[in-house]
């Protein structure tokens, strides 16, 4: 799998920011008169979500990324994606199963950079930390919408995928909506401001990107099922030397995959 060095490669091709790198025709006062308090399990965390959709915005350059995170409550997790600069577009599925095999679909096999779920665990990380920070209490204590502004001056934002590392060293600020889109659903608008080290020891960067998207905590359906063929589908491991990978050559749907996985032992 990818180092980090090589996501790093990958944004900068994407043109992001150096060192790092998802009611019509009612009046105001009716819409409001309307709002419901929204419901949700008050132990459920912002980690919690059983879907994700994220995009990220970095102002000036041209820069945009939109993802979608599927959680399978059988520990598997899908990454829909898009990335978009001026000119060029990559689009891709990854599925990453038992947090071994990955399957990739949709991406240019040349492009062995955007190949990783590296990239969007790490930005799928952020959101989190800032929406740790944001609302402490977590999602069920957002039921309408809410003011967002944090600074902070001493701690690190660390971002760790297990095979790709990063973060955002302090001073850092994050500033933005929080509200509620159904009893489920929490929706977030975030500017997130921070400091890169220039170039070559050079004097530090400020920069900036904008976090939009929505998270669902309700349970939901996996758009995957074991039916599904793996004619397509790019298979590589995160460890090359994975035992199921000597035995994987004959697999022909997820379901076959995942018993693989369940009967091989790391």
């Amino acid at each position: 799998m990818l180092k980090f060095k090589s996501l790093n490669r990958s944004w900068g091709r994407f043109g992001a920011v150096s060192g790092m790198l998802l009611l019509l025709g009612l009046s105001v006062a009716a819409a409001q008169a309307k709002e419901k308090p929204a419901t949700l399990d008050p132990t459920v965390q912002w980690k919690d979500p059983t879907s994700v959709r994220l995009e990220v915005d970095f102002p000036g350059n041209g820069y945009h990324a939109s993802w979608q995170l599927f959680r399978c409550s059988c520990g598997d997790l899908l990454i829909r994606s898009e990335l978009n600069e001026p000119g060029e577009v990559a689009q891709g599925d990854i599925l990453l199963v038992s947090n071994r095999a990955v399957l990739s679909a949709g991406y240019d096999e040349n492009a062995e950079e955007l190949l990783s779920y590296d990239a969007p665990a790490l930005m799928m990380q952020l959101a989190l930390r800032l929406l740790e920070r944001s609302e402490p209490k977590g999602p069920s204590a957002i039921s309408k919408k809410q003011k967002v502004e944090v600074s902070d001056d001493i701690n690190y934002i660390n971002l760790d995928t297990g095979t790709a590392a990063g973060g955002f060293p302090a001073p850092w600020s994050v500033a933005g909506d929080l509200s509620a889109d159904g009893d489920t659903r929490r929706k977030f608008d975030l500017k997130f401001r921070f400091n890169t080290a220039g170039a070559a020891g050079g004097a530090e960067q400020q920069g900036e990107m904008r976090l939009t998207g929505v998270a669902e905590f309700a349970a939901s359906q996996f758009p995957i099922g074991d039916d599904m063929g793996l004619k397509g589908w790019l298979l590589s491991w995160r460890d090359p030397k994975d035992p199921a990978s000597q035995a994987s050559g004959e697999i022909k749907n997820l379901g076959e995959l995942r018993e693989l996985l369940k009967n091989t032992p790391e």
